[in-house]
């Protein structure tokens, strides 16, 4: 995600995943930073780094806690720094937030909590009112509303760009071998090694001698595809287990394996297709062309717009 934002979808993310570490009463009001006329608080920093904060915990102990704790801090101060650069300027050109909007907001936080007891129990535990949390998502939705137009509006992919990135980063969509397969499991456990592969070999035989092979894997196999007559789709070269890989992909179209055997059985495995490495057609790969094309602008046109805004913007650091 990009980092203008981050603070803020944190801090709704406090709230969706329960109550995070509550923040002691006497640093919740002590003034962090000013940008503007805009004021951050220890709790504003404390609520949105305490979902991350908590897995430190969970990971770390003792002065590497404390480091990377510290580390963290600088780097969310900045990223609430730069929220409130852009909730002080979408003041400043009086971007509207209906209370509805924030109404909704609030309604989808609160029945993430069994209860409203629960819910309101949690705010206090981290030195918040209802009023102060709305208050906090009308500036969430306000500064969402005013990059969406500042920035998000006015960024364009266009077609040739596309082609261009699709020429010049053919590697990337190169699918590789792979095959469409159909696979049975027997598995080894509930029967003894010797009869596993003497019932798989018995399946062969039906194979070769025309029954279908999706309604043998139907009846018989104990592979997660067997409701779908064992049927797993394209499979590209190495998403199998090595000497399974290796003797599936020696197989033409429309071939059967001998049974293979693995730690949990036997498998028998038919190639329904073969296809050979080939780049993804164009069409197929646009619109993730577009997306990354797309991404990587708004980020550089984003950060460049910040950077302007904290030319402009008074920013004490305390």
């Amino acid at each position: 995600m990009l980092r203008i934002l981050t603070a803020t979808v944190f801090l709704a993310s406090a709230f969706f995943s329960g109550a995070p570490e509550a923040v002691h009463a006497e640093v919740v009001e002590r003034i962090v930073a000013v940008v503007n006329d805009e004021i951050i608080t220890e709790q504003d920093l404390q609520v949105v780094m305490a979902p991350v904060a908590a897995q430190l915990r969970t990971r770390f102990t003792g002065p590497e806690l404390d480091g990377r704790l510290s580390e963290m801090r600088r780097d969310f101060l900045n990223r609430v720094i730069e929220d409130k650069l852009v909730l002080s300027e979408a003041k400043r050109r009086q971007v509207i937030v209906k209370d509805d909007e924030v109404d909704e907001m609030i309604t989808e936080v609160r029945n993430k909590f069994p209860s409203k007891e629960i819910f309101l129990q949690s705010l206090e535990e981290q030195g918040l009112t209802e009023r102060k949390l709305w208050n906090r998502f009308r500036d969430q939705i306000m500064t969402q509303k005013f990059v969406s137009y500042e920035v998000k509006s006015k960024v364009a992919v266009s077609p040739g760009e596309i082609s261009e990135y699709y020429k010049n980063h053919a590697s990337e969509f190169d699918q590789g071998d792979r095959v469409k397969l159909l696979h049975i499991l027997v598995r080894i456990g509930t029967r003894s090694e010797e009869e596993a592969r003497t019932f798989s070999e018995s399946l062969i035989q039906k194979i070769n001698t025309g029954e279908s092979f999706e309604e043998l894997a139907k009846s018989y196999s104990e592979g997660a595809e067997a409701k779908e007559g064992g049927q797993m789709g394209w499979i590209q070269r190495g998403q199998l287990m090595g000497e399974i890989d290796e003797k599936v992909f020696a197989l033409n179209s429309n071939q059967v394996a001998a049974p293979i055997q693995s730690s949990l059985g036997f498998h028998i495995f038919k190639v329904l297709e073969y296809q050979k490495s080939s780049i993804q057609p164009l069409s197929e790969v646009r619109d993730s062309i577009f997306e990354s094309i797309f991404k990587r602008k708004l980020r550089m046109r984003l950060e460049s717009w910040i950077e302007n805004l904290r030319k402009h913007a008074y920013i004490s650091v305390h």
